[in-house]
């Protein structure tokens, strides 16, 4: 049993000052705790900043870099303009180069042309000699046969005739004097995206 000689009003004096140390007790550890937060929080938004930061001094970076890279993309863009204007216009031209290298390809080595003209108009003309031999007759003869179907297989050449073959005789030699025409097809003309496929 306690027996206490104080005044009930210092007691109760007492209990309200030990319920102040408790309530400046917990004030105090609210107050570490919120400042533990708060630290907490703003380190967080610290490295966020530095984050945010950094990222935009990337873009910069890649900004500045793609502004550099810009000019290889409008030159390859005006490429792009420039080839398509060159296959427009070229489309309609009639590649004679080619046709006359063609016709040199598929000529049978046993004859030779004279003479070899092309026009828009007129087409083409060969004039030519084919070796005949005594020993094989004919032989020109299927020279130049084999002449017209390779001819006839080229893609620029339609209608490939054999308009004259006459036997002669030509530097002491057995020849066949011949002319072959053809005509000459028109080249397809480019559409207009003609460079941007």
């Amino acid at each position: 049993m306690r027996i206490n000689l104080l005044p009930p009003e210092i007691l109760e004096k007492r209990k309200s000052e030990k319920r102040l140390v408790y309530v400046a007790i917990a004030a105090l550890l609210i107050a570490v705790v919120l400042a533990g937060v708060w630290g907490i929080a703003l380190m967080r938004v610290n490295s966020k900043k530095q984050e945010v930061a950094s990222r935009q001094q990337e873009l910069v970076q890649t900004q500045s870099r793609a502004a550099e890279l810009k000019v290889f993309e409008d030159k390859s863009l005006e490429l792009d303009r420039r080839k398509a204007v060159s296959d427009t216009a070229l489309a309609g031209r009639r590649n004679w180069a080619k046709l006359f290298d063609e016709v040199s390809l598929v000529m049978p080595t046993d004859l030779w042309a004279n003479t070899l003209s092309a026009s828009e108009n007129s087409g083409l003309q060969m004039d030519g000699y084919a070796v005949d031999t005594a020993s094989t007759p004919d032989l020109g003869h299927k020279s130049i046969a084999k002449l017209l179907v390779r001819l006839a297989n080229l893609e620029q050449l339609y209608d490939v005739w054999l308009t004259n073959a006459t036997k002669t005789d030509l530097d002491e030699s057995h020849v066949i004097q011949f002319t072959v025409t053809a005509g000459v097809s028109v080249p397809t003309t480019a559409s207009p995206d003609a460079g941007n496929q």
